[in-house]
């Protein structure tokens, strides 16, 4: 299949909503052969791979730490503000050390732990002819920390800031408030550190979790690049091979459980010219065999802009300007979502056409040119990103973490066109039943109660 073929499956999609009975659809299977990392473990319990990639005099590197991430953590913000940390200073140097150092050798340093996350991450990518020494250098970042005092107190400021601000922006609002509905006590639910939770945590804190949770047994060391898989194992092995830890216990929290019946919940903002909604509920996690048939749905229903909530709401009624539906599935029950915008006065009927094509989607089958051109669209856009070295990484890794067979990417496209129409409906009925969407909107309770309350008791965010 040529490059060509691949766009014209993407822009199947794309432009499914103005050629939807005759968006083009190619039934050839796309035929992908991946380069495969094969697990090297360390002594110490690291866990390496790597794979060769020519195309570019370039590496990136990533540090996936399991068990480090914030739905592990003893309070809020503790794993997020460790891994902002970790570029503040480490191996003696200065976080601004660092920074000049890196720039120096032609290289980018980054660590994050996103919200509702199990890992912590860390990122490094940079010039090959460099290589080692950066690498290096990122390696001290992630495994000796100093977490010096001035800094912290930096890094927590700005987190408190942004969460703050997070606080007054209707959009954050209203994804807060529906990760707390969806996943209710479990840690997923925080989307985001709140300003008390981060105003207590000390610089202590964060270096009694580094030594809890960043060990060498938890670590999964990923490098695609100019590098060759043998001589960065060797490196790998000089860094870190004497590196002992004890091993962390890490356990998952008990599953969020799904909702039984319709909630909706108001967030006033007096004033506000639009209503920001959210509406979503509990999925299934990454392994489930329901994952494809969820993949080819979502575009139906939101996905791209030949969806049909996108072509209903913004191109038929003009009701909004952007909206889309998402969804995850990591190692626990995931969620999705639909996220919009909309004026004031349409509030009621943007939340009741959104409802109308989730139930359409439980009683009635997707036409076969609608299925079709969902299925380009994500079969293309899986084709497309096959061109970032980052996709590859990350392919690899999911592949290393949840078991999936060696040629489990390589059967990703036939099994995405294998999705019937049943096969959707089928999980539209299980997961996105309307009468068990759970709503959150924030705007003008007092011109937006009375349509919000015909879909049910409104309760007060």
């Amino acid at each position: 299949m040529t490059r060509r073929d691949l766009l014209a499956l993407a822009a199947a999609g794309a432009f499914g909503a103005e050629r939807l009975n005759r968006a083009p659809f190619s039934r050839e299977a796309l035929a992908v052969k991946l380069p495969e990392a094969e697990p090297v473990k360390l002594a110490n319990g690291v866990a390496l791979l790597a794979i060769e990639d020519n195309r570019l005099p370039i590496a990136l590197v990533r540090f996936q730490v399991e068990g480090a991430g914030p739905i592990y953590s003893p309070r809020p913000g503790i794993a997020e503000l460790t891994a902002e940390m970790l570029r503040e200073g480490a191996a003696g140097r200065s976080g601004k050390q660092m920074g000049d150092e890196a720039a120096r050798l032609g290289a980018i340093l980054n660590s994050s732990a996103q919200s509702g996350a199990e890992v912590a991450l860390a990122d490094g990518s940079g010039l090959t002819g460099r290589f080692f020494e950066w690498l290096e250098l990122l390696t001290g970042m992630v495994v000796h920390p100093s977490f010096p005092a001035d800094e912290f107190n930096g890094a927590r400021q700005r987190m408190v800031a942004a969460a703050s601000q997070r606080l007054t922006r209707p959009a954050s609002l209203a994804a807060g408030a529906a990760q707390r509905l969806i996943c209710g006590s479990h840690p997923a639910g925080v989307d985001f550190p709140p300003p008390d939770s981060l105003a207590a945590i000390t610089a202590e804190n964060l270096a009694a979790w580094h030594r809890d949770r960043y060990t060498p047994a938890k670590m999964v060391i990923s490098c695609i690049g100019r590098v060759r898989p043998p001589a960065f194992v060797s490196r790998m092995e000089k860094l870190l091979g004497g590196w002992r830890a004890p091993e962390a216990s890490v356990a998952l929290p008990p599953n969020p459980q799904p909702a039984t019946a319709r909630r909706v919940m108001l967030i006033d903002r007096p004033g506000a010219a639009q209503t920001e909604i959210v509406i979503g509920g509990l999925l299934f996690d990454r392994r489930d065999p329901d994952f494809f048939a969820m993949t080819v749905m979502n575009a139906v229903l939101g996905e791209t802009a030949g969806s049909r909530l996108f072509r209903i709401l913004r191109n038929e009624k003009g009701y909004v300007f952007n909206i889309r539906s998402l969804w995850v599935a990591p190692r626990f029950p995931g969620f999705w979502q639909v996220r919009a915008g909309t004026r004031t006065g349409a509030t009621g009927d943007t939340v009741a056409i959104v409802l109308e094509q989730l139930r359409r989607l439980c009683d009635e089958a997707i036409p076969s040119g609608e299925l079709d051109a969902a299925k380009g669209a994500v079969v293309g856009n899986f084709a497309l990103n096959l061109e970032q070295p980052a996709t590859i990484l990350s392919q690899s890794y999911l592949r290393y973490r949840y078991g999936f067979s060696p040629d489990y990417w390589e059967r990703y496209p036939a099994k995405l066109n294998a999705v019937t129409a049943a096969e959707t409906q089928a999980v539209a009925r299980k997961y996105l039943d309307p009468s068990r969407a759970l709503i959150v909107a924030v705007g003008d309770s007092g011109k937006i109660r009375g349509a919000l309350e015909k879909f049910g008791k409104v309760e007060a965010g």
